[in-house]
């Protein structure tokens, strides 16, 4: 219990002179350790601060959500077209392995009704220099695949055996594969392995190269995916979020411009002014964080600053069109495109389709997607539509299509690099500002979930 949840009401409080010392005692012990309400801000209204606030609100504090964007739900945010028609612009799906997600959406009374069976993985067949096969591991058996030698079959399911032994379940990152990158862990397994197998499995969701991604966290996931379930969200992924976001309040379109940490609490600034708080929850990207803290390096911890995001760029296509399609390819090695998609509505999508729509999705790669920020909006839909169509010509053009979406994203999906979760596990949540966000966790909904957990435990109950 943080120090200062146990200030004493001392203004509501009568002691007695003729109080025995024992007595004496007792009455101050209770002074002392008496709880009460905080009033808490907590920036940012993804799902790492929508729980938070939830969380808190149920230990009985009184809490204000201050979010810059015009919506909630951070980057779970969907684009709707009209009904029954949605594109999920971030996390497109949840898991079986997503527990405390799971768990709030059970204790909220949403999952049933927002929750059904993923029928669509994405991208499952491999375009290898414009040759087409089935990804291993996820879309044909290992065993199976003319991608990989015998060597490299027989040196995947031993370390794919030796891991279920010794990884730890449940998205609990092992320490001791935390000093070393992803590429490094898996190139004794082979080129084969790592290229058709793992590139497409980690490359394509993170945005980041295997070398910018931790072997601790690649063991982690490897854990939790096999026999798991996938699920999307009826009305999109940021559906429970925006539900949740009623029962709480919430200011939008409000941009923290200083955010200080001063006696007795911490001071938030925006253009409707100054406000203080006796304690603050910041569940906002990394590098968002580290802006507002750049001149207090002392209210957080000195690896916050060197946290980096990969970022994303796609384009979301759909048209009226009765046929059936049903393609999805990760390019190997990958070019502009990371990845393409196309399918007919009934599939389902990053979202949802009307029945006898199709749809397609052109993915760029996550380090070809920086240059592509910052350019004009029509110049990168048609480069990056047409590099989709240049390796599956099957696709429709953007002229035959009836909604057309650009997603980018500047910071996607944060960077869990070699250290991370080492610098984590040294991080101790201590108010009056806690931090919060998938990138104190995992990189998921899941792990904005738990740190949202995590952020309302460290101010206690009322």
């Amino acid at each position: 219990m943080p120090i200062f949840a146990r200030r004493a009401k001392i203004g509501n409080t009568k002691t007695s002179h003729t109080l025995l010392p024992q007595a004496r005692n007792h009455a101050l012990l209770d002074l002392v350790t008496r709880r009460y309400t905080m009033h808490i801000a907590v920036i940012g209204a993804g799902p790492a601060g929508l729980t938070a606030a939830h969380r808190l609100r149920q230990a009985g504090h009184r809490v204000e959500v201050i979010e810059a964007r015009d919506v909630v739900g951070g980057r779970t945010h969907a684009e709707h077209f009209g009904p029954g028609h949605h594109c999920d612009t971030g996390a497109g799906w949840l898991a079986s392995f997503y527990t405390r997600t799971l768990a709030l959406l059970d204790e909220l009374n949403y999952r049933d009704i927002l929750l059904r069976p993923r029928n669509v993985r994405g991208a499952s067949d491999l375009l290898v220099e414009g040759q087409r096969y089935r990804w291993p591991y996820f879309a044909q058996p290992i065993g199976e695949s003319p991608l990989l030698t015998d060597d490299e079959k027989k040196r995947l399911a031993s370390y794919i055996e030796r891991l279920m032994v010794e990884q730890p379940d449940g998205l609990l990152p092992d320490l001791a594969y935390d000093d070393h990158n992803a590429e490094v862990e898996l190139a004794p397994l082979g080129p084969g392995v790592v290229d058709y197998v793992m590139r497409p499995m980690f490359e394509g969701p993170f945005f980041s190269r295997l070398t910018d991604i931790s072997a601790a966290m690649v063991r982690t996931w490897l854990r939790v995916l096999p026999g798991a379930s996938f699920y999307q969200v009826h009305s999109g992924m940021d559906a429970p979020w925006l539900r949740l976001a009623e029962t709480l309040d919430v200011r939008l379109s409000e941009p923290v411009e200083s955010l200080r940490v001063v006696s007795g609490g911490v001071e938030v600034a925006t253009r409707a002014g100054a406000r203080r708080y006796e304690g603050a929850v910041l569940a906002i990207p990394a590098p968002a964080a580290a802006q507002l803290l750049a001149d207090q390096p002392d209210a957080a911890p000195p690896w916050l600053f060197k946290v980096r995001y990969a970022p994303q760029v796609r384009v979301y296509a759909a048209r009226s069109v009765a046929v059936d399609v049903a393609l999805g390819f990760h390019l190997v090695p990958p070019k502009l495109p990371f990845s393409v998609e196309y399918y007919a509505g009934r599939h389902g999508a990053w979202g949802a389709c009307p029945p006898n729509w199709q749809w397609g999705l052109v993915c760029a790669y996550g380090p070809a997607s920086q240059a592509l920020l910052d350019q004009p909006a029509e110049q990168v839909t048609q480069e990056l539509w047409q590099a989709g169509r240049a390796e599956v010509p099957e696709l429709f053009t953007l002229d035959q299509a009836m909604v057309v979406h650009l997603i980018r994203w500047e910071w996607a999906v944060p960077m869990i690099e070699a250290g991370h979760y080492t610098n984590l596990a040294g991080y101790v949540r201590r108010p009056p500002l806690v931090l919060a966000g998938d990138w104190t966790e995992q990189a998921c909904v899941e792990g904005a979930v738990r740190s949202g957990e995590a952020a309302a435990a460290a101010f206690g109950n009322a």
